[in-house]
């Protein structure tokens, strides 16, 4: 490994990654903003009971004992522009077997049709209502809590649908704004970052996140920081207050239940990020299996669940079908 980068603060290789599936392991520095951001996850959720041994097991298995199937996307059915090995054998498999198969993911930066589509060009067999979006719970805040618009966004074009769903009208003047809401980091610059800092300033306006992992996997086994590091930094600077949609939160799994109808016993949550998936999952009731095709290594997993406080159920080498 390479030493530690300050810059980034987690470590990554000094060369590319060779595995089949591997992103760069999620190590961080202690005291970096995204060991921080995962540590207050867990603290705000509470940590979940030790698994002192979670049972090594297969897709096969797992279908004995559950009727639906959580997936997170990067890392699980993809990284990047390509389907990662057996992902799509396994979600085919799956559904041949009566399983409910729904893609549960953080990624607002798209719509869930869009979401979709790029899965379907990639090869994952998913039809329509098929993929679960963070982005979507917009709606739902913005009603329960009577939250006002004009909003001042932060995202790409994709992520937009999230707020016409929940019916907040889109203002360019960040002195006009009474919410803001960050969807992704990708779509703008850092002068966008400035007018969101103006538009917060007061301490009185609300940040909406609607993506809150701290990190995400690029092209090349590199990992960058994202919208829950924009997120936090933006809230320690102006004092606004925030909503945090999606994984590890339990809206998040809650409308997983609400569309598919399942009984939560039966649900599993399939995803590579302990602190995201697995803690969410864990909390919320549903099984959940550590897929070792991400970001967690096989070699280190046991050694990151035990200093995050965080234990799957189950270790899952991969999505290979019988």
């Amino acid at each position: 490994m390479s030493q530690p980068s300050q810059g980034n603060g987690f470590r990554r290789p000094c060369t590319p990654v060779t595995s089949a599936y591997l992103y760069a392991p999620m190590f961080f520095l202690p005291g970096s903003p995204e060991d921080q951001i995962y540590r207050e996850y867990a603290k705000r959720l509470g940590h979940t009971t030790e698994v002192t041994a979670p049972v090594r097991t297969s897709l096969a298995d797992l279908a004995d004992r559950y009727d639906g199937f959580f997936l997170d996307s990067y890392g699980v059915l993809n990284r990047a522009g390509e389907a990662l090995p057996f992902a799509a054998e396994g979600v085919a498999w799956l559904k041949s077997q009566g399983k409910t198969v729904r893609v549960l993911t953080n990624n607002s930066a798209l719509s869930e049709d869009e979401n979709r589509k790029h899965l379907n060009h990639l090869g994952i067999p998913l039809e329509e209502g098929d993929v679960l979006c963070s982005g979507t719970l917009l709606a739902s805040l913005v009603r329960d809590r009577s939250i006002q618009g004009p909003a001042f966004f932060l995202g790409l074009p994709g992520g937009r649908a999230y707020l016409q769903a929940a019916g907040l009208e889109e203002t360019q003047d960040p002195s006009k704004a009474k919410v803001v809401v960050l969807c992704s980091t990708r779509g703008y610059r850092m002068r966008r970052i400035a007018q969101a800092r103006q538009a917060l300033a007061g301490g009185e306006v609300p940040l909406i996140v609607l993506n809150p992992d701290a990190v995400a996997p690029r092209e090349g086994g590199v990992m960058f920081r994202v919208s829950g590091v924009t997120a936090r930094s933006l809230q320690r600077q102006t004092g606004c207050p925030v909503h945090l949609l999606g994984k590890p939160f339990s809206s998040m799994f809650e409308m997983a239940l609400a569309r598919t109808g399942l009984e939560r016993s039966r649900c599993l949550m399939i995803g590579d990020t302990l602190a995201t998936d697995i803690l969410g999952a864990r909390c919320a009731g549903f099984g959940a299996a550590l897929v070792l095709t991400g970001v967690t290594p096989e070699a280190t997993a046991m050694e990151l669940a035990r200093d995050q406080k965080i234990w799957p159920d189950f270790l899952l080498p991969d999505l290979s079908a019988p």
